[in-house]
């Protein structure tokens, strides 16, 4: 058995988590591009409408992200090679933590 298949057999059984942790990860970095964006798109409108549309971003939206992009994520982990999974799953950890360290400095 080389490491290879061994490291990824111990890791396949938590796809599901992998899988969420990487997208809410990545909602918490890219979060805030997402509601500038919406800011901008709101900002000439009425009170109650802006206070709708980031109950909507936030509440309905983050969710429902969260909800489709997990299983969508977790299937492709499932159907990965063993070496691909492995160099998927630390090459992303790396770049969030690059990206986190990036917004951290501006």
């Amino acid at each position: 058995m080389t490491f290879w298949h061994w490291a990824a057999s111990n890791i396949r059984p938590y796809s599901d988590d992998i899988a969420l942790a990487m997208v809410a990860t990545g909602l918490v970095i890219f979060g805030d591009h997402l509601n500038d964006m919406l800011r901008l798109l709101v900002k000439r409108q009425p009170l109650w409408l802006r206070l709708l549309a980031f109950i909507a971003l936030c509440a309905v939206g983050y969710g429902a992200l969260s909800v489709w992009l997990t299983p969508m994520l977790e299937g492709l982990l499932r159907r990965l090679p063993d070496w691909q999974l492995l160099a998927l799953i630390i090459s992303s950890f790396v770049a969030v933590a690059l990206l986190a360290q990036k917004q951290k400095r501006v």
